[in-house]
């Protein structure tokens, strides 16, 4: 094999990860809601997520997220296959998952749709 097609592969595959992972909303802190609460934030609540990118935390589930699909017309938001656990329990999940227009996120999880607002960079 050429050495252009050898080095060619693992190239394209990383330009393709760093392209979604760029895309993706930015690792922080988030609070359920259009918001943060007035009262101060505190992580780890009932209405809290966090995205430590591949993996997304919401209040006592937690998904590692891969094999990412864009969803047609919607730039900044993908389908995922998630490897969960909570409460020690695995299971899988589809996820939809992206950028909300309040500087957070929009997930979609067992047929449940939250809106986040970020809280903490």
């Amino acid at each position: 094999m050429p050495i252009t097609l050898r080095h060619a592969a693992p190239a394209a595959a990383l330009f393709a990860s760093l392209s979604i992972a760029q895309a993706f909303p930015q690792d922080g802190q988030f609070y359920q809601g259009f918001s943060c609460p007035a009262e101060g934030f505190t992580p780890g609540g009932e209405r809290t997520a966090s995205l430590a990118f591949p993996t997304l935390c919401l209040f006592e589930q937690c998904c590692d997220l891969s094999n990412p699909i864009n969803v047609r017309d919607m730039d900044q938001i993908f389908l995922y296959d998630g490897a969960c656990t909570a409460e020690g329990n695995d299971f899988e999940a589809r996820l939809l998952v992206g950028e909300a227009s309040i500087d957070g996120l929009v997930v979609v999880l067992n047929n449940n749709a939250y809106t986040y607002a970020r809280c903490e960079p």
